[in-house]
């Protein structure tokens, strides 16, 4: 292998040469030599064979003719022998020149956007100029001339179609105008509205109202997860009352952790953010900052007002009189169940005694009366047969005892 100088390609050993053969290098080009050559003629024959493979390296192929003629002169070699290593070198093809693009033209949209503001400026030059002299015309140089047909119907054109579009503007203001009062008072009658309705609880503790412990509400949520954040800071809080302990926040975590299985797996990260969520955005816990720590302390929420349908409901039922609540038989059920069979018996009685002829028509309004008129001559006879019977006093004045008169008389 042989170095090569900055101005000169590199070159490689032929598969001939020894690879192991050291290699020496000047400042002006590099030199072939061999170490301890065994004849003259051998070593020409190696030297013509590396400048063989030097020049049929790919490095230096596509090299200049004279550099190579240069470098292998420079090597021992003479003319005769550089131009038959030349001669026997495959013909080179011709180099490729690199494609190159024409240079693009520049860009015509400035000039374009330049004639299009070129002829807008030209024609609303021309219109204010035509306006112009037409009103100079019209009421300056000529105002007590008769007007022309050009005056008389191009200007009033001019003048309606302003007239309509400042109409319609002031039509289109009046009514956002009125919309804009009509939502005002919108607005109004439903914050009085609002005001009357009931207001909504702000936490739902049907099932967890009586709970005041963690262990309570444990024991009556039997294991659900379905227990409300507020119920369970408000246990915590009354946990850490009870034990005299400051109701920090560290503190009401750590109580609810050793107390809540269901916050220490893994969706317990999740219920930890709702929990804090609720503690810092609920207005029924309260957060006093001290020097030394923040206390939390809950705050019971006042029951919502009554609303009024309710108070007139309330104090309608107050005026009315109290129901009297009638002793009732022991034999009272029995009594009103015979009472029914007996009418519901003479009714069906009296239907089967139609004529046969008769229409088979729908009940009629008489038909209903009559059933009804049944019915309660059918009651009445019932509860005149079920009286009790009653000691009446009677009716005939005795006759006082029959005494005989003695026949002689004494």
């Amino acid at each position: 292998m042989v170095d090569q100088p900055p101005d000169t390609p590199a070159t490689s050993g032929s598969a001939q040469a020894d690879q192991t053969e050291p290699v020496s290098t000047n400042d002006a080009h590099p030199q072939i030599q061999d170490l301890n050559p065994p004849t003259p003629s051998n070593d020409r024959v190696e030297l013509l064979d590396k400048a063989r493979a030097f020049l049929n390296s790919p490095q230096v192929r596509h090299e200049d003719f004279s550099a190579k003629r240069r470098f292998l002169a420079d090597k021992g070699l003479n003319d005769e022998q550089i131009e038959r290593l030349l001669t026997e070198m495959p013909p080179q093809a011709p180099l490729v020149p690199p494609r190159t693009y024409p240079q693009p033209p520049p860009s015509n949209l400035p000039a374009l956007f330049l004639g299009i503001a070129r002829i807008f400026s030209w024609i609303a030059g021309g219109s204010a100029a035509f306006l112009i002299i037409y009103f100079v015309r019209l009421f300056i140089v000529r105002p007590y001339t008769p007007l022309t047909s050009r005056q008389r119907f191009l200007y009033p054109r001019i003048a309606q179609t302003f007239q309509a579009r400042h109409a319609l503007h002031t039509h289109q203001k009046d009514l956002l105008h009125r919309l804009a009062g009509s939502l005002e008072s919108l607005k109004a009658a439903q914050a009085e509205t609002a005001a009357v309705l009931p207001r909504p609880a702000l936490v739902d503790e049907a099932h967890y109202k009586e709970c005041q412990t963690l262990d309570e509400v444990i024991q009556t949520s039997e294991g659900s997860q379905d227990v409300p954040d507020v119920t369970l800071l408000r246990c915590a809080l009354a946990d850490l009352v009870a034990e005299t302990k400051p109701a920090t926040a560290e503190a009401i975590f750590l109580v609810l952790d050793g107390k809540v299985p269901w916050l220490r797996d893994e969706e317990g990260s999740v219920r930890h953010v709702q929990l804090w969520d609720t503690l810092t955005s609920s207005p029924l816990f309260h957060e006093d900052a001290t020097e030394d720590a923040s206390v939390w302390t809950y705050t019971h929420p006042l029951p919502p007002p009554t609303p009024p349908l309710m108070q007139s409901l309330h104090a309608l039922k107050a005026s009315l009189p109290p129901r009297v609540v009638h002793e009732s038989h022991r034999f009272q059920y029995t009594l009103n169940t015979l009472t029914d069979l007996t009418g519901y018996i003479v009714t069906r009685t009296h239907d089967i005694f139609r004529v046969p002829f008769e229409p088979a028509q729908g009940p009629g309004m008489e038909e209903e009366v009559k059933r009804e008129i049944r019915a309660l001559k059918g009651l009445v006879l019932n509860r005149r047969a079920f009286m009790p019977t009653l000691p009446r006093p009677p009716s005939y004045t005795p006759a006082s005892p029959f005494t005989p008169s003695p026949v002689n008389p004494p």
